[in-house]
């Protein structure tokens, strides 16, 4: 009989993950599956609970949000437990990635029976998994700085709103970012997975998780008619035409702050650069990058 395990956010979905959670292990039971629910009660929660369960299920299944999905991939990195999706969060940018929206009971326990998978691509910083992307300098800010309000409602919009917000309230600091002979003078990086970013905004649009290369983008200005300029540019892919915008493939990079010191600070000191990995922020540079190729092997249509 096979094993399914489901990892669910309770809070997700404004409390809808625990409602799914309970309905799927019915319809899977009714289907022959071996199907028990574990909620999370915390941050990590997710990676804890996947790295225990790995070895005792045929499939872990995260119910949530990208938040949690990226918990569970943390949890499963390294075994041949296969990873399922259900889709519960306020933006589910990697299930709309792999096709799995819309959702439903039915549709999810349709997709787990059928067992077809890809093996995905996960990116590491510095010992975290990432599915989607990382992200550092004024993107991070951006993640940290969000309005969970504005981002339930408006989705892709609050991302930019709050990009062009944070942007011009002061000057972002610079980082290395070096790759393969390359280097760059950065106020803004994306490493990229995939091609979305935030719900069907794609900063990365060549990226493929099958690949196993990162697609980078490097931002290099840093005023505010720029910033203004990459940020409204997104939604049509114009940012990719802007002139202090590099995009290219890779498989490493080398993330490093840079020692500007802010008003206050003496000199030598760096002003901390945030990075965030899945939208979920992961702390400040340095950070190395990498791609580790088929990965996970996750359930697809």
């Amino acid at each position: 009989m096979t094993r399914i395990s489901l990892i669910y956010n309770p809070s997700a979905g404004r409390q809808r993950g625990e409602i799914l959670a309970a309905s799927l292990c019915q319809s899977l039971s009714r289907r022959g599956f071996d199907a028990q629910a574990y909620p999370t009660g915390g941050p990590n929660d997710g990676t804890t609970l996947a790295r225990n369960l790995a070895s005792e299920s045929d499939i872990v299944v995260a119910v949530g949000g990208d938040g949690t999905v990226n918990e569970v991939i943390n949890g499963l990195a390294g075994s041949e437990t296969v990873l399922g999706i259900v889709p519960a969060g306020t933006v589910n940018v990697l299930a709309l990635e792999l096709g799995l929206m819309p959702c439903s009971v039915e549709r999810a326990c349709d997709l787990i029976a059928q067992g077809k998978t890809v093996c995905l691509d996960l990116g590491r910083a510095n010992n975290r998994r990432f599915a989607l992307m990382l992200g550092a300098g004024i993107d991070a800010l951006t993640v940290r700085n969000l309005d969970l309000q504005a981002k339930r409602r408006f989705r892709e919009l609050a991302f930019i709103a709050t990009g062009l917000a944070k942007g011009f309230a002061s000057k972002p600091p610079a980082f290395l970012l070096r790759s393969e002979g390359r280097e760059c003078r950065a106020t803004f990086a994306v490493a990229g997975n995939c091609r979305l970013y935030a719900n069907r905004l794609s900063l990365t649009p060549r990226a493929d998780p099958t690949d196993g290369l990162l697609d980078l983008l490097v931002f290099t200005g840093g005023s505010r008619a720029a910033l203004a300029a990459f940020w409204l540019g997104t939604p049509s892919g114009l940012h990719l035409h802007h002139p202090q915008v590099t995009y290219f493939r890779s498989k490493h990079a080398e993330l490093v702050p840079l020692p500007e010191p802010e008003p206050g600070r003496s000199s030598g000191q760096t002003q901390p650069v945030w990075f965030q990995t899945d939208g979920e922020l992961a702390g400040t540079l340095p950070v190395t990058v990498e791609i580790e190729p088929r990965a996970l092997k996750v359930l697809v249509p």
